[in-house]
């Protein structure tokens, strides 16, 4: 028998895998002309910005010393018109008054009741001295001439008729003392001091200066024309029925008549669109003959064929 030699057959393809070409990453390459220019619009913002903050640092810093300024003014003037000026506050002398009595009426033989008082109106710090006697006093009277301030300290001072030994002086001291709303205390003794003297020539009368004068006679007319009714209605009328000529309306609600306005007193000034018009008017209380002489003065503003009152002030 021939052999015959087996064959093997193999069915199965092997597909050829394609092969992917390799990418290669691109390398990043700086470029040196764009980061310096990167590098010098970040220093030119820092530089801005940094100049921006100086500049509101100097800014605010002129503004601070401004103020600082501006207070200091205020307060310098505020002392001013504080020194020497009177007035009257009825607590303060309700209180003075009190303190006058204990103060100025001890008990020779009852001393500790009469320090005892007083230290309810004396400062915790001011105590009495030893050659503060007792000796028997009446106060008859205390006057309150006035309040005003020494060395920017509070101060009243009263006129007072005291007894001893049945025979009245008359004498005027003054009392420092400082308040806090409505609690009061006195931070010295009272010491002889003059009496105010409170005639003299210290300021301009509040309505004399207007200003320049307005030329225009047609205007004026119109304007004193104006003034007349505005007088008469504010004489009359209410508060409520005088918000339709004036920005802070005010009215007497005929609390007195009118009886006139005079011509010869009518100033105007300022301008034909914001005038200023300064007259003296005369009213009269009912059902008799006393009569009252004042002088207003209108701030104006034109409005159409008529004017409107920005500002009112009585004198």
């Amino acid at each position: 028998m021939v052999n015959i030699p087996k064959l093997k057959i193999n069915f199965e393809y092997e597909k050829k895998k394609k092969e992917k070409p390799i990418k290669i990453p691109k390398a990043h390459t700086l470029n040196l002309d764009r980061v310096r220019s990167i590098v010098l619009l970040i220093l030119i913002g820092l530089f801005i910005y940094f100049s921006y903050v100086l500049l509101l640092a100097n800014a605010t810093a002129h503004k601070n010393k401004t103020l600082q300024q501006t207070v200091s003014t205020l307060n310098q003037r505020i002392n001013q018109e504080n020194a020497g000026t009177t007035s009257y506050n009825p607590l303060v002398d309700q209180y003075m008054t009190q303190f006058l009595k204990v103060y100025y009426s001890p008990a020779s033989d009852d001393s500790d009741t009469r320090t005892k008082e007083l230290t309810q109106y004396l400062a915790s710090n001011l105590t009495l001295p030893s050659t503060d006697k007792n000796t028997d006093l009446k106060l008859v009277s205390s006057t309150l001439n006035g309040i005003f301030t020494v060395d920017s300290v509070k101060t009243a001072q009263y006129s007072l008729t005291i007894e001893a030994n049945k025979k009245q002086s008359q004498l005027t001291v003054n009392i420092p003392y400082e308040q806090d709303n409505e609690k009061l205390t006195v931070t010295g003794l009272p010491y002889v001091a003059d009496s105010i003297d409170s005639i003299g020539h210290v300021g301009q009368a509040r309505l004399t200066n207007t200003g320049k004068t307005l030329n225009s006679q047609q205007t004026t007319t119109k304007i004193a024309k104006f003034t007349k009714q505005f007088a008469q209605k504010y004489v009359s009328s209410s508060t409520k029925d005088m918000a339709f000529l004036m920005a802070d309306p005010v009215g007497l609600n005929g609390a007195v008549d009118f009886v006139s306005l005079d011509d010869s007193t009518i100033k105007v000034a300022g301008t034909s669109k914001h005038p200023i018009v300064t007259a003296t008017m005369t009213v009269k209380v009912h059902d008799s003959d006393i009569t009252q002489v004042q002088t207003i003065r209108l701030y104006l503003k034109q409005q159409a064929s008529t004017y409107f009152v920005t500002k009112f002030i009585q004198a």
